[in-house]
């Protein structure tokens, strides 16, 4: 069977690239996790500007702490004062899709902050 631009060929059968990533992605949260957990302070998987004025500025920012992904949107900055204006927990495996439902770009930006931080430690 002829495999199409999303998928790729594994031993066991056929698997979509979005599947594979999210896999991935998982995996990788799972490994965060424990090092955040030793570190004891959240790890940065992503920062993404949503909205931004010359005064101030909304970002979403996501963190994986020891057991969660905390996902919270914040605005800040001019005569605003900083403040949550919301908040989503997830745990490593409930994340990986719920991001991927969102943006590829934004799994792949985890990732990489991800091997960034594998890296230097």
């Amino acid at each position: 069977m002829p495999l199409t631009n999303n998928q790729i060929a594994l031993d066991s059968g056929q698997v979509t690239l979005d599947q594979w990533l999210v896999e991935r992605l998982r995996d990788k949260l799972a490994k965060t996790s424990l090092l955040a957990g030793r570190l004891r302070h959240p790890i940065l998987l992503y920062r993404k500007t949503m909205e931004e004025s010359e005064q101030s500025a909304e970002e979403e920012i996501a963190t994986v702490c020891k057991d969660f992904i905390i996902v919270q949107v914040i605005v800040y900055g001019g005569f605003v004062p900083p403040s949550f204006h919301q908040q989503y927990i997830f745990t490593p495996d409930k994340f990986a899709s719920w991001v991927m439902h969102r943006s590829r770009e934004l799994v792949m930006q985890c990732l990489e902050n991800i091997e960034e931080l594998s890296q230097i430690s």
